[in-house]
């Protein structure tokens, strides 16, 4: 059992405004993207904990300077160095858009911001779920997040689920342990409708 603590949404906000505030205090405009649980947590009740904060950052000559405020934030909040993790970046696609992200909010406050954070909209969630559906976690929470994802996304059939993947992955293949999960992910969607 993994015994790093679950982060939940004000924990996370919290986290954000201080980096914000980091930023800000040093006149550095940050812009971050967040990906997996959190971003579901953002934008879902369903999801109400992450392990970390999947994350890509956006504005790149600002790397540095946002890895010190996310350790300042780990500092002051004790949590674990590794909070926000990069390690995303597998599951992104390549030639991500803007399209491909929504606004979650500026940090500190929106009058007065040092950190701007997105997130992936839930269809580019649900294809990067799918993409990481060919490894089996303890508490398979791929398979349980891509199930609330193909609901919000009204996912009927395993053609729209190959498709929606291929509109985020072109003619990258689905791995083949994802595709074999698909019959049981689309009856755990159809169940969870009901």
């Amino acid at each position: 059992m993994n015994d790093r603590p679950q982060l939940d949404r004000a924990m996370i906000e919290e986290a954000f405004r201080i980096m914000g505030e980091y930023l800000l205090d040093r006149r550095m405009l940050g812009e971050i993207a967040i990906y997996g649980g959190s971003a579901i947590l953002f934008q879902y009740d369903w999801r109400k904990t992450s392990l970390d904060v999947g994350v890509r950052v956006i504005s790149e000559r600002n790397h540095g300077i946002i890895a010190d405020a996310a350790r300042e934030a780990a500092r002051r909040l004790d949590l674990p160095r590794s909070w926000l993790n990069e390690g995303v970046a597998i599951y992104t696609r390549r030639d991500e858009k803007d399209a491909d992200r929504i606004s979650i909010g500026l940090y500190p406050s929106p009058e007065r911001f040092g950190l701007r954070v997105n997130a992936a909209k839930p269809e580019y969630l649900l294809a990067m779920k799918l993409r990481a559906l060919d490894r089996v976690t303890p508490d398979d929470h791929n398979f349980e997040d891509a199930i609330g994802l193909g609901i919000a996304c009204a996912a009927t059939t395993i053609e729209e689920l190959r498709v929606l993947y291929s509109k985020y992955f072109g003619s990258e293949d689905l791995p083949v342990a994802a595709q074999l999960r698909l019959p049981g992910l689309l009856a755990a969607v159809r169940a969870d409708r009901k």
